[in-house]
């Protein structure tokens, strides 16, 4: 029997917080609200706030593998745009060229 057992001898219950709920709270430290105003206001304690804040933060950070698509996303991005402007180059030389 593993459950723990509150003052009055009844065995403490877990809640359950959606993800939803979790990112309002973190939005809400981020947008300047202090953190033990936003656990006070949802019931929730500040501990459990700090933990949802490090765990969005280590989320938002992107792993080894994302960096080197990052890395690999932009250098094709700059190799296009430059044949963009190589073509847009050649459109206007062609379009001055006298006619015959």
């Amino acid at each position: 029997m593993n459950e723990k057992l509150n003052p009055g001898g009844l065995p403490t219950i877990r809640k359950k917080y959606t993800p939803a709920f979790k990112a309002e709270c973190v939005r809400q430290v981020a947008a300047g609200t202090r953190q033990t105003d936003v656990a006070r206001a949802q019931g929730i304690s500040p501990a459990l706030l700090g933990r949802w804040q490090r765990q969005a933060l280590e989320q938002a950070v992107p792993s080894s593998a994302e960096r080197d698509e990052i890395k690999r996303l932009r250098a094709e991005l700059k190799r296009v745009e430059m044949e963009r402007d190589i073509l847009k180059k050649v459109v206007t030389i062609f379009s001055q060229l006298p006619q015959s």
